[in-house]
C-alpha cells in the first residue's frame, strides 16, 4: 500500500510540509505581538482616550458636588473650616477662674480641675482641649513665683492639668480675664470661635453656678453682628461640690443672689449686649474690671470674708 505521499505524487498533488509544532515561547511572542497591534491600533487608542477623558470628567463633577455639600453643611452649622470639629464628645471643657492661693489652686477651684481631669481622661480620641481661664481677679494681686514673676490663674489650672495627665497639646490658655464674663468672652474670641470648637461643657461650683449659665449661656449664643444668625454652640454645664467654709459660703452667696438679676435672661446686661460687638463695647467701656476709667478712681477694697472665695 502506497503511503500518502506516494499517492499525492501520483495524482500531480503537492504534498504539504509537516510544520512542528510551536514552543510555548514562541506561542507567547506570537500572543504578544498580537496584543502589541491591538493596543497600538488607532481605533483602540481613540476608545481608551474616550473612556478615559469620561471618567475623569465624572469624578471633577463627583468632587464638586461634594464640596458644594460640604460647604452648604458648613454654612448650616455656621462652623469655619479652620479646625473641623473634632469626633465624638466635646470639643472643649470650659473651667471659669475661682481664684489662687500662694500654693496654687483652692479648694473649690481643684473641684473644677479634678472633674475636668475626669472628664478628659472619660472622653474617646481625639481628647477635647481644656480651656483654662483668667489672669487673675480684680479683688487681690497674683501670687508670685521663685523668680518673682506673676503667676496667672490659667497657668496655676494648666500646671494641675499636666501634672494629671492632660497632654499639654489639648491645653489652651485664656489668660486675660478677670471676672466670669471675661472668661467666657476672651475664651469664645481667643479660642472657641477660631479653632470651631462648637460642643463645650462649663465646669463649676454650686455657688456659682446660676450666674455662669446666665453668663456663658448669653455670651456663646450671641451672632457676631447685627443680622447674623445665632452662634452655632452647644454648651452643657456641670456642677461640682463648694468645698468654701460654711461662714465664707453664705457670704458668696448672698454676692450671688444680688448679682444674678443683672445677667439673668431679660436683664440689664443680657439686654444691652445682643451681639458679640455690643459685648466688645461693653466689656471696654461698662465693665471696671477692664475699662480704662477704672484707672481714675482708687481701687476699692473687698469685704474679708468675701475675699476668702477668690
Amino acid at each position: 500500500m502506497q503511503d500518502m505521499d506516494s499517492w499525492s505524487r501520483a495524482r500531480g498533488y503537492a504534498a504539504s510540509p509537516v510544520l512542528p509544532e510551536p514552543s510555548k515561547t514562541q506561542r507567547r511572542k506570537d500572543g504578544a505581538s498580537r496584543w502589541q497591534r491591538i493596543v497600538t491600533s488607532q481605533s483602540f487608542l481613540l476608545g481608551a482616550s474616550v473612556g478615559i477623558g469620561f471618567s475623569w470628567c465624572f469624578n471633577q463633577v463627583q468632587l464638586v458636588l461634594l464640596s458644594d455639600e460640604d460647604a452648604h453643611r458648613s454654612r448650616a452649622s455656621g462652623t469655619t473650616p479652620a479646625d473641623p470639629p473634632l469626633a465624638g464628645g466635646y470639643h472643649a471643657i470650659l473651667i471659669p477662674a475661682g481664684g489662687q492661693t500662694a500654693d496654687g489652686p483652692p479648694p473649690h477651684v481643684l473641684a473644677r480641675l479634678e472633674r475636668a481631669v475626669h472628664l478628659y481622661e472619660m472622653s474617646p480620641d481625639p481628647k477635647p482641649y481644656v480651656i483654662t481661664t483668667a489672669w487673675g481677679t480684680p479683688h487681690k494681686p497674683c501670687p508670685q513665683d521663685a523668680s518673682g514673676f506673676e503667676r496667672h490663674e490659667a497657668q496655676d489650672n494648666a500646671k494641675y492639668l499636666l501634672s494629671h495627665g492632660v497632654d499639654p497639646s489639648r491645653i489652651l490658655e485664656e489668660s486675660v480675664s478677670l471676672e466670669t464674663v471675661g472668661n467666657a468672652y476672651f475664651a469664645r474670641v481667643m479660642h472657641t470661635d477660631v479653632r470651631a470648637l462648637r460642643r463645650l461643657v462649663v465646669i463649676n461650683n454650686h455657688f456659682h453656678m446660676p450666674r455662669t449659665r446666665a453668663v456663658f449661656g448669653h455670651v456663646f449664643r450671641i451672632p457676631p453682628r447685627e443680622g447674623a444668625p445665632d452662634a452655632a454652640y452647644e454648651l452643657d454645664f456641670v456642677e461640682v461640690d463648694d468645698r468654701l467654709p460654711r461662714d465664707v459660703l453664705e457670704v458668696r452667696l448672698q454676692k450671688e443672689e444680688a448679682a444674678l438679676p443683672k445677667f439673668a435672661p431679660g436683664g440689664p446686661w443680657q439686654s444691652s449686649t445682643p451681639t458679640l460687638r455690643d459685648l466688645h463695647d461693653w466689656v471696654h467701656r461698662e465693665n471696671m474690671a477692664y475699662a480704662s476709667r477704672r484707672l481714675l478712681k482708687e481701687r476699692a477694697p473687698l469685704d474679708p470674708a468675701l475675699l476668702k472665695s477668690y
